[in-house]
């Protein structure tokens, strides 16, 4: 992606966000923003931790709780989306970055002998979920809005 398209795209999310903290009556902070701005640079999933680590070695000052609060907000207001993908402990959540990001599926592979310990996470698209959804929708007379999938695996030796 471009310089001047990622600029745009970072406007971008940046009055989504507005619009929701001025909608839901919450602060308008600098911290916010910043940490949607420092999602939105990574290609990769990420945790909390993760995204803490990120922030202290760029020397900005926020409270792992200031993260946490943020990514509930973020969530809410469809900016990020969580992922529960069986990491060591059913606590730990990864996110990604969700406003432009096309609907897509994941195939998570596990370190050989762990059946917890993720060596990888791959994103796919295949058109035939699309055809599923489809066929789903028209059985039970539904518009599906969204959908997760995930296959879990080790690679074969």
């Amino acid at each position: 992606m471009d310089t001047t398209q990622k600029d745009l795209n970072v406007t971008t999310i940046k009055d989504v966000l507005r619009q929701y903290l001025l909608e839901k009556g919450f602060r308008n902070t600098p911290e916010r923003y910043t940490i949607l701005e420092e999602i939105y640079n990574l290609d990769h999933h990420f945790n909390v931790d993760d995204l803490y680590l990120i922030m202290m070695q760029k020397k900005y000052h926020v409270s792992k709780a200031t993260i946490y609060n943020t990514i509930e907000i973020f969530l809410d207001a469809g900016l990020i989306r969580k992922h529960q993908f069986g990491e060591k402990t059913l606590s730990s959540s990864s996110y990604e970055k969700s406003y432009f990001d096309k609907q897509h599926d994941h195939l998570v592979i596990y370190k050989e002998g762990s059946d917890k310990e993720i060596e990888e996470i791959i994103e796919f698209c295949d058109p035939r979920i699309q055809g599923i959804k489809e066929s789903i929708e028209q059985a039970f007379g539904v518009k599906i809005d969204t959908h997760s999938l995930y296959f879990y695996g080790q690679k074969k030796s």
